[in-house]
């Protein structure tokens, strides 16, 4: 592992700590559960109008607790998208199609750059998972390990991922990977600024906007967009 990793790895330990956010998460999944589950527990027997014993206080509990898993079902695989739902948890929807540029710092034997490149960012997120594919026109690269950095009090909303060049592409003896760090500005344009560091000693700036909640598989898809 070069420096540039290493000093990235060692960095990407000490900022992200995505268990800790996993734990506040859970935390108030329990909570809203057992709320919710009492709510909708006394509600069935207000609205029942029977009277208040063993048999339909379980019935009561059922109910609550079926109902509660049914919100969790529906909410974990859509509801988090939606604009009151997904005020439950300070996690952005970053699903689609990203358009913008690539700054590499890479240059020849005579010191020639290659200047700004096009650059297409493709996100699958579930509530759960999030994966990034990135094309160029010569460069598909896919994520293997994702993370987000989220902070309501600060408003910091990060995303990370690690990524390595798509391995149906096999003009390199070395296999590219790098890391890449970037930060989710919800303006009117919505837009993904951060920096990228490689294995092959090059870093780089990445700047992109949302232009579609499509998904692409390749940079000409991208570009018909």
């Amino acid at each position: 592992m070069n420096s540039v990793e290493s000093n990235y790895y060692n960095n990407f330990e000490i900022v992200y700590t995505p268990r800790s956010m996993k734990r506040e998460e859970l935390k108030l999944i329990v909570t809203i559960s057992v709320c919710l589950a009492i709510i909708l527990g006394l509600g069935y027997l207000i609205l029942s109008e029977k009277p208040i014993n063993a048999v339909n206080g379980f019935r009561a509990l059922s109910f609550g607790l079926s109902s509660t898993t049914i919100f969790w079902a529906f909410y974990l695989s859509f509801g988090w998208k939606l604009w009151g739902l997904r005020k439950i948890f300070y996690r952005p929807n970053l699903n689609g199609t990203w358009h913008g540029t690539l700054v590499s710092d890479w240059e020849d034997k005579k010191g020639k750059t290659v200047g700004d490149r096009e650059f297409y960012i493709v996100i699958r997120q579930s509530f759960l998972r999030i994966h990034f594919t990135t094309f160029t026109d010569s460069f598909i690269g896919t994520s293997y390990s994702e993370t987000f950095a989220l902070k309501k009090e600060t408003g910091l909303k990060n995303v990370s991922y690690l990524y390595r060049k798509e391995t149906s592409q096999n003009d390199d003896k070395i296999l590219q990977e790098g890391a890449t760090e970037l930060r989710f500005i919800e303006s009117e344009q919505k837009k993904l600024e951060g920096k990228y560091w490689s294995n092959n000693k090059t870093n780089g700036k990445i700047a992109v906007n949302f232009i579609s909640k499509k998904h692409v598989d390749s940079f000409k898809d991208a570009s018909n967009l």
